[in-house]
């Protein structure tokens, strides 16, 4: 968040230092892949090989991802039209699933979106066969670190190929080890995926790695496993609280990261039509945008997110039966 709010007042303000302190920021991203690597495979451990579950899996993900997403998609189509940005119809057609494409998505943060769908669609080939899924992701891992070491490109979208998609693995690396031992000096492991985690950090803003680069995916991948593997065996151990604010904040976190942009260009409407933007000096506006914008996030996670996804599945258990029927 800090780091979209700097891009946001450095755009208007001129502050390229506070977008240089948050410039890592962008790195959220690789934490995220690497949690749902972790999540993917640590709640479908036990799908792996059962065919008769792939329904339940497809269901389960695509309700997760997809009727809030359009939420957010609806309402940045609502937005550009707004200023005079029309969509055109192809364009909606592929936003209408966060599919894999050359072009930029309508919502901007689905770009992460496409990677997630390649690798469930790579996973789900586990749970229909275990032989050929494993076969399957062996053989993507393949081609991404090969692409990875000889730093070409190749003709498909970049969700296929890209190093991103190592973090799905280092993820899924995480809750193989969780699921087959206890880690008993987790704390230890926690400690040093924070550390080198702000170290890569420190590296990045002060221009000795490029974050956008293939190497910043292991810098910033590893400690972001280490991070997910030491603070999960923590909190099966019940060593840990996480304070209420910081639950609150994760359990909106796909409805904060969705709809930040809105909320910030929303947030800027109003500062400048209420003069802020002449009054009120730039750092406490990129404060008050980062808790504008994330209790949105939090407010439609609650009003929205939840109560639509409890909604979908629960038409979901209603109508199989009768599909099956």
């Amino acid at each position: 968040m800090l780091y979209h709010v700097a891009r946001h007042f450095d755009a208007n303000y001129g502050m390229p230092l506070w977008r240089a302190a948050f410039q890592f920021g962008h790195a959220g991203v690789d934490l995220f892949f690497v949690i749902s690597g972790f999540v993917i495979l640590f709640v479908h451990w036990e799908d792996i090989g059962r065919p008769e579950r792939i329904r339940r899996y497809a269901g389960r993900r695509l309700t997760r991802i997809l009727p809030i997403y359009w939420v957010a998609l609806a309402m940045t189509i609502a937005w550009r039209a707004a200023s005079a940005h029309v969509v055109s119809r192809s364009d909606l057609a592929w936003a209408i699933l966060p599919l894999p494409i050359f072009a930029d998505p309508v919502l901007g943060v689905a770009w992460t979106l496409q990677y997630e769908l390649v690798f469930y669609v790579v996973f789900g080939l586990m749970i229909l066969n275990r032989s050929a899924g494993v076969a399957m992701l062996a053989a993507w891992l393949a081609l991404v670190l090969f692409e990875a070491v000889r730093g070409g490109e190749i003709a498909l979208p970049d969700a296929y190929w890209q190093a991103y998609n190592l973090e799905f693995f280092a993820g899924m690396a995480a809750a193989y080890c969780l699921r087959t031992f206890r880690l008993e000096r987790h704390k230890v492991v926690l400690a040093a995926g924070v550390i080198l985690f702000l170290l890569a950090a420190v590296a990045e803003d002060f221009g000795r790695i490029d974050g956008y680069g293939r190497l910043a995916r292991v810098a910033y991948g590893v400690p972001a496993a280490l991070i997910v593997f030491g603070g999960a065996e923590a909190s099966r151990r019940g060593s840990g609280r996480v304070p209420a604010v910081l639950a609150a904040i994760g359990a909106a976190s796909y409805s904060i990261y969705l709809f930040q942009f809105i909320a910030i260009g929303m947030s800027w409407q109003v500062w400048r039509a209420a003069g802020l933007d002449k009054t009120v000096p730039p750092p406490i506006g990129m404060a008050v945008f980062c808790v504008a914008a994330i209790g949105a996030g939090v407010a439609i996670s609650r009003l929205v997110e939840y109560p639509l996804l409890t909604l979908c599945r629960g038409l979901g258990t209603v109508l199989r039966p009768v599909q099956q029927r």
